[in-house]
């Protein structure tokens, strides 16, 4: 439960050393470097244009590795993701480094025949469409283009609609003089109910005239300008697509050949990752012609020995000091709660003048998890596979690593609950036993059975979300008492626990308390009238409290007042709040034991059997992925909103420094 030591400095180096102390510090990756002001004498180096060259050419590696992996795919194993990154060392850097010019060239020749491919690709689908069109003209003896001879004149085209020839000449007969109209002759090349299309002539002096008189009847002229016949046409396209195949054959074969050079573009685009990085930092440094400055932040455990190895290894001057204004945040847990880093994370790091609250929801989080599960088959899974996972794959990355150890312990919880309220994927065995042996047998639970005591179920979740609220308040006093606040802790923190516990003592020996829960306490009279003192008191020095940064008397009274209506019904909404625990652990069960019932209906019999095995394995699936995702949601929501509600501002940012943020490699001499 610890924020690491942070330390800000400031590093002044010569020139001539640059280039090989930014690999290093990239290497190592200990420091978060932030932009330094240029003094005089000193300027900044605009690098924009080499760092975007850089990602370019990571996003053209990228693309020429898809697009090998789709030409020879590689199986991979199902959990190949988790097996991490290859480790190895800085010489396969600076290997690639050498090699880089080429390699690009052959990673923009696999775009190339990618390019090459597609557009073939795209050629053959226009030259199908072209062929289709030409169905409809393949007996016409003639291009399309034809004009005709010196005497007559040809016009081929289209109407829409189907016709027939006498059809077609007589529309045009009501558009020519009876002289014009004698010498049409019209004859069908195809005849559909969406279109006619026709070959017409007429004498040659008519000719304006007789188009007119078509294009008044809606005749359209198909496109064609390479004069040949439509059955010619239909051959040449055909031998173009016979030639577009045979290249993308060809280009498929070629990029095949060049699967051999996966490893090295893997390599290369790690390396041009490595380099736009590095030149984000080189826009960051104050340059001048003979040195350079860089300022940052370092854990402060790593520090001195940063200080240490520059020093030596350098002419280089590394300043240590504490930093101003916010500084970046590095959380440092043991694995059972710094596995709920990310978690804390996607809320918010804790901000200045705020302590680690992992170890503190770590505890609640896996509890309340496995409440909400609650199925000792569904636990025993979760943690069977995420401890696999973790005994096997030592190299895994360490965001994978974080999310499997949390889940471990969430089955781990999971189980525990599971066995104390006897789920076992609902109540399987019960069904099993019965339905196939004729006698109902089962493991009787260690606690009891929610689903015929829900109301003692509801209490003990109630009873969960008091402690965590109350942790949350006695957070709150511990920070501001840390910060120097010790009023503001007694009458933020302590006064909203001495109001609601007294009454919750009085609560629990009451009648109705008593009809609720099937039990209640002997509370002597004298211990009641203490509680409602103790409360009473409370609740006045709330009033009088909540509202002492106003100056006036009266907006301080009404904000007191609002101050008391907020931990008064703060307390209840939040409390009802953990009743999700029940509702969310009685649906595992139920939808588990109607899963199990619906495979039961088949009988003892062979398809029974069957049908048990198919709706028992469908059914516990499905139930196992919504719930899991109910409880995480669930598990997120009531730490977010009820617990840090009480004492966690957050506002940090994580400590990202400077290193090899790679996909496929990991530097060996990552350490000092």
């Amino acid at each position: 439960m610890a924020i690491l030591g942070m330390k800000s400095f400031k590093l002044c180096a010569m020139q001539k050393d640059r280039k090989a102390i930014l690999e290093r510090l990239q290497v190592i990756g200990a420091v978060e470097t932030k932009l330094t002001e240029a003094g005089d004498g000193f300027e900044r180096l605009d690098s924009k244009s080499e760092y975007t060259a850089f990602l370019a050419n990571v996003d053209k590696v990228s693309r020429a590795l898809e697009i090998l992996q789709q030409a020879s795919p590689r199986k991979k194993p199902m959990l190949a993701f988790l097996e991490g990154r290859r480790e190895v060392p800085f010489s396969v850097v600076e290997e690639a480094a050498e090699k880089a010019p080429g390699l690009l060239d052959q990673a923009n020749g696999v775009l190339k025949l990618k390019a090459e491919i597609d557009g073939a690709k795209n050629e053959i689908l226009l030259n199908e469409a072209q062929e289709s069109l030409l169905m409809g003209w393949l007996d016409l003896p003639e291009p399309e283009g034809y004009p005709g001879t010196k005497r007559a004149a040809a016009f081929i085209g289209s109407l829409s609609g189907e016709h027939t020839a006498d059809q077609i000449v007589s529309q045009l007969e009501s558009h020519l003089d009876p002289e014009q109209a004698q010498s049409v002759y019209a004859q069908i090349v195809l005849a559909r109910p969406e279109h006619t299309n026709f070959f017409l002539i007429s004498l040659r002096r008519d000719a304006e005239a007789v188009e007119e008189a078509l294009r008044q009847i809606g005749f359209s002229r198909p496109q064609a300008t390479d004069g040949l016949t439509p059955v010619n046409r239909r051959e040449s396209l055909r031998a173009q697509r016979k030639a577009m195949l045979q290249t993308i054959e060809e280009n498929e074969k070629k990029l095949i050949a060049l699967d051999s050079l996966r490893d090295d573009f893997e390599r290369l685009q790690d390396y041009y990752s490595m380099r736009a990085e590095k030149y984000q930092v080189l826009e960051q440094l104050a340059l001048s012609r003979h040195a350079f400055v860089l300022e940052g932040y370092v854990l402060e455990k790593d520090a001195q020995r940063l200080k240490d190895d520059l020093e030596s290894n350098y002419t280089a001057s590394l300043s240590i000091e504490d930093p101003d204004g916010e500084a970046p945040v590095a959380l440092s847990n043991p694995s059972f709660s710094g596995a709920l880093e990310g978690v804390l994370e996607s809320y918010s790091m804790p901000g200045k003048g705020e302590f680690d609250p992992a170890v503190a929801m770590s505890v609640f989080y896996y509890f309340m998890f496995g409440l909400m599960f609650s199925d000792a088959g569904y636990g025993l899974i979760m943690a069977i596979a995420c401890g696999f996972c973790l005994k096997k794959f030592k190299n895994m990355e360490e965001s994978w690593r974080k999310s499997l150890t949390m889940f471990f312990w969430c089955g781990v919880s999971t189980v525990f609950w599971g066995v104390m309220f006897s789920s076992y994927f609902g109540d399987a065995i019960n069904v099993i036993t019965y339905t196939f042996f004729g006698k109902e047998m089962g493991i009787p639970p260690l606690w009891f059975l929610p689903m015929e005591n829900p109301m003692k179920l509801l209490i003990f979740c109630l009873g969960i979300g008091l402690a965590h609220l109350t942790l949350g308040y006695v957070l709150n006093g511990v920070k501001k008492i840390r910060q120097g606040a010790v009023i503001d802790a007694v009458w933020d923190a302590l006064l909203p626990i001495t109001v609601i516990y007294p009454l919750i003592v009085i609560l629990t020996g009451s009648d109705m308390f008593l009809g609720l829960a099937g039990f209640k306490n002997d509370i002597p009279p004298l211990v009641t009238q203490v509680c409602l003192a103790v409360s009473g008191a409370s609740m006045v020095f709330v009033v009088l409290t909540a509202g002492r940064e106003s100056k006036s008397w009266f907006k301080r009274l009404l904000k007191g007042v609002y101050g008391l209506y907020n931990i008064l019904a703060g307390w209840l909404s939040d409390v009802l709040s953990y009743s999700r625990l029940l509702a969310l652990g009685l649906a595992t069960g139920v939808i588990a034991s109607i899963m199990n019932q619906l495979g039961a209906m088949g009988g003892k019999s062979v398809f029974g059997v069957l049908l048990f095995i198919v709706v028992f394995a469908a059914g516990q699936a499905l139930n196992f992925g919504i719930n899991v995702l109910g409880a995480y949601v669930h598990s997120n929501r009531l730490e977010y909103v009820e617990f840090f509600g009480k004492f966690y501002e957050g506002g940090g940012r994580r400590f990202k420094p400077f290193g090899v943020h790679t996909k496929y490699i990991k530097i060996e001499e990552g350490k000092f």
